[in-house]
C-alpha cells in the first residue's frame, strides 16, 4: 500500500528523503518464521513539512499475534501509571473504550482508582487480556463509535495509517473526550532518532500536527501533560467543542529531518566494530543499528532481557538474542543502542559483569 496524500494536509506532492529496500516490517523474535521486508521509504510534504512513511505494511501481518513489544519493562509501567493518573485526574468517566489495549494494562491499574467498565478494540486478541475487560475485533480507522463517550489511545493514534479518518468517525459517533500518550516526536528529532519513523510510527506526530488535525474536526486540547521519564511522552485530552476553530497548519525543519535520515544514517554506517560484538538490546533500536552497519561480519548476536527473544533469531537477521547472563564479556564487545532506557541497561549490565567492553 503506497501512501498517496499528506495524513495532516491532504497535499499529494511529496520529496524522498531516503529510501531503504529489504527492510524487516517487524522486530520481533520467533523461531520458523518466514520474514517480510518492505522498502522503507521516507518522505516529506511539500506543503506542511510532516515526515511520513510512504509504503505502509498491509496491517494483518505488521499487527499479527505474533507481534512482540515490550510495554512491561519498568520503563513502560512507570508510563502506563503516569498516563492513568492524567487519565483519572481529568475525567469523572467510569466508562471507556481503549484501542490497542494489549493484555488490558490500563485498565489493571485504574482500578486501583475507581470502579470502571472497561472495552477494548484491537485487530487481535492478546491471550493475556483482563478476563472482565469487554473485547471488540476490529480496525479503529474503520470502527461505529456510537455509543462510545470516552476514547483511550496509549502509544497507538502514531500507528495509523488514515489519523483524519479515525478522527472523523469518532466525531461521527459523537465520542466527547479522547484520552492520547504518544511518544515526544519533536524531542526524537532534536536527538536525531533514527526510529522516528518506521513501519509503525507511519508519520511524525509532533505536538503541533496533532492539535491541528484534531482542530479539523472540533476537537479542542483541553489539557496536556509531557511526561520525561525513559519514554518521553505527551499525555493528551481532547474534547469535542463546537466552537472550536481550525489551527494554524505547522511544519518542520527539512533540515533537522534530513540531519537524521542522511546525516545520522551515514555516521552509522561509518561505525567500525570489533570482532565478537554483540548489539544491545534487540528489538527495533538492535535492528536498526544492524542494518545501518557494514562490519556485519563482526556481529555474533544480539542481548536482550526479554525472555520470549532469548535463542531466538531477531526479525531480518541471522543472528541470535541471548540473555545478558549467558554472555562471556571478556572476550566479547557491547554495541549499545541509543534508546530511551539506555541508562538502565548500563546499570543491568555492571550488575551483571564488570568486564564489560563497549564499543
Amino acid at each position: 500500500m503506497k501512501r498517496e496524500s499528506c495524513i495532516i494536509c491532504e497535499n499529494k506532492e511529496f520529496e524522498c528523503i531516503n529510501s531503504f529496500s529489504n527492510f524487516p516490517i517487524m522486530a520481533t523474535s520467533s523461531s520458523g518464521k518466514q520474514d517480510i521486508l518492505f522498502d522503507y521509504t521516507v518522505i516529506l510534504c511539500n506543503r506542511c513539512k510532516c515526515l511520513q512513511l510512504e509504503n505502509l505494511v498491509d496491517a494483518k501481518y505488521l499487527y499479527s499475534p505474533v507481534y512482540m513489544n515490550a510495554t512491561f519493562s519498568p520503563s513502560w509501567l512507570d508510563h502506563h501509571k503516569t498516563f492513568c493518573q492524567f487519565i483519572v485526574q481529568n475525567t469523572t468517566e467510569t466508562s471507556f473504550l481503549e484501542i490497542g489495549a494489549n493484555t488490558g494494562i490500563l485498565y489493571k491499574i485504574m482500578l486501583d482508582y475507581r470502579s470502571i467498565d472497561y472495552t477494548t478494540l484491537d485487530m487481535y486478541k492478546n491471550n493475556e487480556l483482563h478476563s472482565n475487560i469487554k473485547f471488540i475485533e476490529g480496525n479503529c480507522e474503520d470502527f461505529d463509535y456510537n455509543g462510545y463517550n470516552t476514547v483511550i489511545l496509549s502509544h497507538v493514534f502514531e500507528h495509523l495509517y488514515n489519523p483524519r479518518k479515525f478522527i472523523e468517525k469518532i466525531k461521527n459517533g459523537n465520542v466527547s473526550s479522547v484520552f492520547i500518550s504518544i511518544p515526544n516526536f519533536d524531542l526524537l528529532v532534536k536527538e536525531k532518532a533514527i526510529i522516528t519513523i518506521h513501519s509503525q510510527h507511519t508519520f511524525f506526530c509532533g505536538l503541533d500536527y496533532i492539535k491541528y488535525v484534531f482542530s479539523l474536526y472540533h476537537y479542542r486540547c483541553e489539557t496536556s501533560f509531557t511526561y520525561n521519564g525513559n519514554f518521553k511522552s505527551y499525555m493528551l485530552k481532547f474534547v469535542l467543542d463546537p466552537n472550536m476553530l481550525t489551527l494554524e497548519l505547522p511544519f518542520t525543519d527539512k533540515n533537522m529531518l534530513t540531519d537524521i535520515y542522511v546525516n545520522e544514517i551515514n555516521r552509522i554506517s561509518n561505525i567500525k566494530l570489533s570482532k565478537n560484538t554483540l548489539i544491545c538490546p534487540a528489538g527495533i533500536y538492535g535492528q536498526y543499528l544492524y542494518y545501518f552497519i557494514k562490519d556485519k561480519e563482526n556481529v555474533i548476536g544480539f542481548i536482550d532481557n526479554n525472555k520470549n527473544r532469548h535463542g531466538k533469531p531477531l526479525y531480518g537477521t541471522d543472528k541470535l538474542v541471548y540473555s545478558p547472563t549467558e554472555i562471556d564479556y571478556k572476550n566479547n564487545h557491547i554495541l549499545l543502542c541509543e534508546c530511551p532506557y539506555k541508562d538502565e541497561i548500563i546499570e543491568g549490565l555492571y550488575k551483571i559483569s564488570s568486564d564489560i567492553k563497549f564499543s
